[in-house]
């Protein structure tokens, strides 16, 4: 049995936390993809203002090629 998967790419954000994030962008593409597998390309942050810290996550999702 043979299979191909293709890559797609999204960048969850949360003020919540890193893990949050994840989990926003894996919800996000899961509406349009069946998700098999995912990885963390990259972290940042971003302060929105002196209370508030953005967590930003770029998420490499891998999804059965159609």
């Amino acid at each position: 049995m043979s299979s191909a998967f293709e890559y797609k790419e999204v960048v969850g954000i949360s003020t919540e936390s890193i893990e949050a994030a994840i989990q926003v962008g894996l919800k996000q593409i899961s509406q349009t993809v069946e998700v098999a597998w995912f990885e963390v390309l990259s972290m940042r942050g971003r302060m929105v203002d002196d209370d508030t810290v953005e967590h930003q996550v770029s998420i490499k999702v891998g999804c059965r090629a159609k």
